[in-house]
């Protein structure tokens, strides 16, 4: 289990608030979904079903954010 570093925890926060106000990059977004996927892994092996669903949920939206910017 691969758990986030401070600083990627602290790198999350700040692309999440990017993410929320549309100001993300492609760079960026691509840098968020990779933690998001770590932290992901690690609620997983953990068994925190509902961080796994929020976490999912997360992706999905930066997913959808990337694939808007691209158009």
């Amino acid at each position: 289990m691969a758990k986030l570093t401070i600083e990627e925890i602290q790198k999350r926060q700040e692309l999440t608030e990017k993410l929320k106000t549309k100001v993300l990059t492609v760079n960026e977004g691509e840098e968020l979904k990779r933690l998001l996927e770590k932290e992901k892994e690690q609620a997983t092996s953990l068994g925190d079903i509902i961080a796994v669903l929020g976490i999912a949920f997360l992706i999905g939206l930066v997913i959808a954010f990337l694939a808007d910017d691209k158009k």
